[in-house]
């Protein structure tokens, strides 16, 4: 099976997405609020990156 570019950046812009689930979800778990600011950031950059890959592909006139 021969993968394209754009299978590759849909698998991408998925994987960030479900990242930023489940640091969203192990957040809700953790009492120590530095570790839960960490967390947080964490969520909102997985978020960011899966921001920029859903718009890449939808430049490219595809859907994520």
């Amino acid at each position: 099976m021969k993968f394209t570019d754009m299978d590759m950046l849909q698998d991408y812009e998925k994987d960030a997405r479900m990242a930023t689930m489940a640091y969203a979800l192990i957040q809700t778990e953790i009492i120590d609020p530095t570790l839960r600011e960490i967390i947080s950031k964490a969520s909102n950059e997985a978020a960011k990156a899966q921001q920029k890959a859903a718009n890449l592909i939808l430049s490219r006139g595809d859907r994520p």
